[in-house]
C-alpha cells in the first residue's frame, strides 16, 4: 500500500492523470479490503454442540455448529475443531494397523463437509452445519478447542479467534456379539437371578425410568430433576445374582499383548451388559492404571452403575496399577461369584485353587488364549500376585462364612468337561467359546446422532 501511495503522488506531480487515478483507486480498494478483514470477526455469533460425550467404539457422534452474521458486511468464514490423534501402539489404545509410532486418527468423518468446512455469509445471514464422526479407539480424548477464521470475500485478509468449546469424549470398549452363554452362578433355592422375594430398602442400587406401577414414594426426585424424566429408585432384592469381574492385565503386559488386552476389555464390557439386562448386580476390579477414575467398582446394578463400569474399562491404561488383592480388600464382595478374565492358563490361575472348595465353586475363568497358544507357564511375578489374591480371598471367606452364590452343578460339570478337554482342571471358557465369529457386531444402542451434512 505504501508503494501505491508513492506511485499516486509521483503520477499526480507529473500530471500523469491515468496512472495517478489507477494508483489511487487501487490504494483505496486495498485499504477497504484490509479494513473489511479486520472487521470480519465483529458481529459473528458461533455456537457448537455435541450430541453425546460417551459412546462405544464403532458408534457415531454428531457435532453441530451455527454461525450468525449480525452486521451489514458479508464475510468468508471457516470453522475448525481440533480432533485428537494418537500414536499406534500407545498404551490403552487399540492397535488397529500401521507401523508402531505412526499417528492415527481417533475419529473418522462419515458424512458432511467435515469440521473445517468453508462458507460465505451475507449480511445478517445465519447458517448451520452438522457432521458425523465415528469413534475408532477406546479411551478418553479431548475434542477441541475450536477456531473460527473470518475475512473478506476475496480471501486476502483473514483473522482467527479461539472459541471456548472443548469436550472430553469417553469411548467405551466395542461390544461384541456373545454366543448363548450365561454366567453359571445361581443362588440358593434355585431363585432366578433377576428375581427376588422382597426388595430390601437398605440396599439402594441406582435409578431407572419410572414405570408407573410403583407408589410415589419410590420416585427419586433429585435424579428426576437431573435427567428431566421421572426416575424411580432400584433396591437390591433379598436374593439375586451377584458377579464380580476381575480383569488381570499382568499376563497381557508380560508379553506386550495390547491387542489381546483390548479384546479382554470388549468381552468384559459385553458380559456386563448382558448381566445388566438380567437385573444382576456386578462390580469390577482391574490391576491396570485407570485415568481419573478408581480401579475398583463395588457391587451395584442399574443403567447408571453399568455406565460407571464401562467408564472404568474405557479409562483403563496398559500400565500396571494396584494389585487385585489390595483392591478387593477395600470393598465388600460377600456372596458374589467371580469372573476372572486373563490372557491364558498359567501358574497364577492355579493359585486360586488354594482356596476352599466352596469358594472355588464361585470362580469362572475366561481366557483369551489356551496354554498351548500361550507357550509359557507363567512368571514368578504372576504367581506372587495371584497368590496374594488367593490369600485375600481366603480371608474374605473366613469373614463372610458360607458362600451364597455357587456354580450351578450342571453348568459347572459341563464347563469342567470342556475345560478338561483343553488341559484344564477347573471351570473355564475361552474367548473363542463365547464370542461370535469376527465380523458379527452387536447393536450397541449408542446415542442417536443428527444427520450429517454441510452448511445450510
Amino acid at each position: 500500500m505504501v508503494g501505491l501511495g508513492v506511485v499516486a503522488l509521483f503520477a499526480a506531480a507529473n500530471a500523469a492523470v491515468p496512472l495517478a487515478s489507477f494508483a489511487l483507486v487501487s490504494l483505496v480498494l486495498m485499504i477497504a479490503v484490509r479494513l473489511w478483514g479486520r472487521l470480519s470477526l465483529r458481529g459473528l455469533e458461533v455456537s457448537l454442540e455435541c450430541d453425546t460425550l460417551k459412546l462405544f467404539v464403532g458408534d457415531s457422534m454428531s457435532v453441530g455448529a451455527r454461525i450468525a452474521n449480525h452486521k451489514a458486511l458479508p464475510v468468508w468464514v471457516r470453522l475448525e475443531v481440533v480432533r485428537p490423534r494418537v500414536r499406534v501402539g500407545d498404551s490403552g489404545m487399540v492397535v488397529g494397523g500401521g507401523e508402531v509410532g505412526a499417528v492415527s486418527e481417533v475419529f473418522r468423518e462419515e458424512s458432511g463437509e467435515g469440521v473445517g468446512g468453508e462458507a460465505g455469509l451475507l449480511p445478517f445471514e445465519e447458517i448451520s452445519g452438522g457432521w458425523r464422526l465415528r469413534g475408532l479407539r477406546r479411551g478418553v480424548f479431548r475434542l477441541g478447542p475450536a477456531f473460527i477464521h473470518a475475512g473478506d470475500m476475496l480471501g486476502l485478509y483473514k483473522k482467527e479467534k479461539k472459541l471456548p468449546y472443548s469436550w472430553e469424549i469417553v469411548m467405551y470398549p466395542r461390544l461384541v456379539a456373545l454366543r448363548n452363554f450365561d454366567v453359571p452362578f445361581r443362588d440358593y433355592f434355585g431363585i432366578h437371578p433377576s428375581k427376588g422375594i422382597i426388595e430390601d430398602p437398605a440396599w439402594y442400587e441406582g435409578t431407572r425410568e419410572y414405570s408407573g406401577n410403583r407408589p410415589a414414594r419410590a420416585i427419586h426426585w433429585k435424579a428426576s430433576a437431573r435427567y428431566g424424566k421421572l426416575q424411580e429408585k432400584i433396591f437390591e432384592p433379598t436374593s439375586h445374582q451377584k458377579v464380580f469381574f476381575i480383569l488381570e492385565g499382568l499376563g497381557f503386559r508380560h508379553v506386550q499383548d495390547q491387542a489381546g488386552f483390548e479384546k479382554a476389555l470388549e468381552v468384559c464390557a459385553s458380559l456386563a451388559v448382558r448381566l445388566a439386562e438380567t437385573g444382576a448386580s456386578f462390580g469390577i476390579a482391574v490391576d491396570c492404571a485407570v485415568k481419573g477414575f478408581p480401579a475398583i467398582l463395588p457391587l451395584g446394578r442399574g443403567p447408571e452403575h453399568l455406565g460407571m463400569l464401562l467408564e472404568v474399562l474405557a479409562r483403563c491404561e496398559f500400565e500396571r496399577g494396584q494389585s487385585i488383592a489390595q483392591l478387593i480388600g477395600s470393598v465388600g464382595v460377600q456372596g458374589a461369584g467371580f469372573v476372572i478374565l486373563a490372557r491364558s492358563p498359567s501358574e497364577s490361575t492355579e493359585r486360586f485353587f488354594a482356596l476352599p472348595s466352596a469358594r472355588r465353586n464361585r470362580i469362572l475363568f475366561v481366557f483369551a488364549r489356551t496354554a498351548a497358544e500361550n507357550g509359557e507357564a507363567g512368571e514368578g511375578g504372576e504367581a506372587r500376585e495371584a497368590g496374594a489374591v488367593a490369600n485375600q480371598e481366603s480371608a474374605a471367606q473366613a469373614q463372610s462364612g458360607p458362600s451364597i452364590a455357587v456354580l450351578d452343578e450342571g453348568a459347572r460339570l459341563n464347563l469342567e468337561d470342556e475345560a478338561s478337554g483343553k488341559g484344564l482342571r477347573y471351570p473355564a471358557v475361552f474367548f473363542s467359546d463365547i464370542v461370535e465369529a469376527e465380523g458379527v457386531r452387536l447393536d450397541q444402542g449408542g446415542a442417536d446422532g443428527l444427520p450429517g451434512g454441510g452448511w445450510s
